[in-house]
């Protein structure tokens, strides 16, 4: 049976926070919002951690970073070592392969939650991407022919489909994650949750399905093998297309299963624009009242550019693309502007 997403009414009393860095930076709300999250028992801390990217946003942009299970927190630390300045968000995947794609070698698992606190403790908002292994290929494998695979329609309709054998090996794999997660939520950590990006595009096996019978089926699937068995309460929705290509609005899944929308954006070939501002436009109509942001980039947007597009609530660099796309002299300006928060700086706002 299909679950009902409940207003959850956050009133946001008028708050202002100075914080103790060097930027002095301040999140002030003088109205009260009403926030909806998608899961009606979200934790009080997931629904705090969304209370603060709806209060940030248009104010301050979050800086982010990815990191490979098998390199856990290399990039993070190598951000740290150019800028002075720990990313905002720390961003991690499962993993899905064996030695002979090392850095996402899900041997490497149980290293992840112990890295996550670790991270949670230094003040960085947690995001978690999930690069899941085709269920018709199995775990572990290959990135090429393992995730970036293809599908018939009807093992599609197989995998979606309750009791057939791909799907019971699709919630097999599912629920090793959420194992996982639950260990986070006993923690009291909450987590931007960003599985299945980039549908709208053809090359991951769960890509390039449209309509009620095809991602969003599967987006809602997971949604409710998440909430209502494994009650995992402590996630926030990010649904994560690629750059808003034609036709985007078949793969969202609907209000009632997104919390918050963001987008990969890479550059294109014979362009030097990489933002574009039609696609910001786009993704703030398919948004609606919801907070957006970029959930992947290597090229990061420029101080210049937020100016227009003011309202991304957050960046994500991707693995080492982003010290390899921008210059040190980008990335110091970038994470010690007065404009993007760093883990430091988190922290003192959300006053943990």
């Amino acid at each position: 049976m299909k679950s009902i997403s409940v207003l959850a009414v956050l009133t946001i009393s008028v708050l202002m926070i100075a914080c103790n860095n060097p930027n002095g930076k301040v999140v002030e709300e003088k109205k009260s919002l009403e926030i909806s999250t998608v899961n009606s028992s979200a934790t009080p801390e997931a629904k705090r951690l969304l209370e603060f990217i709806y209060e940030i946003q248009g104010k301050y942009v979050i800086t982010g970073q990815h990191n490979y299970l098998g390199k856990m927190s290399v990039y993070t630390d190598s951000i740290f070592e150019i800028t002075g300045k720990y990313p905002g968000i720390w961003g991690g995947d499962y993993g899905f392969a064996d030695s002979t794609h090392d850095i996402d070698n899900i041997k490497y698992r149980p290293l992840m939650v112990p890295e996550i606190v670790k991270q949670h403790e230094r003040g960085s908002i947690i995001t978690l991407t999930y690069h899941q292994a085709d269920p018709f290929v199995g775990e572990p494998c290959q990135f090429v022919g393992g995730v970036q695979s293809k599908l018939s329609p009807e093992q599609w309709t197989e995998i979606i489909t309750d009791g057939t054998e791909a799907n019971t090996t699709w919630k097999e794999y599912v629920d090793r994650l959420a194992e996982e997660l639950k260990e986070l939520q006993a923690l009291n950590i909450p987590v931007l949750f960003r599985p299945y990006h980039e549908m709208n595009g053809k090359w991951f096996w769960w890509g390039g399905k449209e309509g009620e019978n095809g991602f969003a089926a599967m987006w809602k699937m997971l949604y409710h093998r998440y909430t209502d068995h494994h009650k995992l309460n402590n996630l926030i929705w990010v649904w994560s297309p690629d750059k808003p290509w034609h036709g985007l609005k078949e793969y969202y899944p609907g209000d009632d299963f997104v919390d918050i929308v963001s987008l990969d954006i890479y550059p294109e070939q014979d362009t030097n624009v990489v933002f574009r501002q039609e696609w910001y436009e786009e993704i703030k109509v398919i948004a609606g009242k919801r907070p957006f942001a970029v959930g992947e980039c290597s090229t990061m947007p420029t101080l210049k550019e937020y100016e227009l597009q003011s309202g991304y609530a957050w960046f994500m660099l991707w693995s080492d693309l982003g010290y390899k796309f921008n210059t040190e002299d980008q990335l110091i300006e970038v994470f010690n502007s007065e404009k993007c928060l760093t883990a430091d700086e988190v922290k003192e706002m959300r006053g943990y």
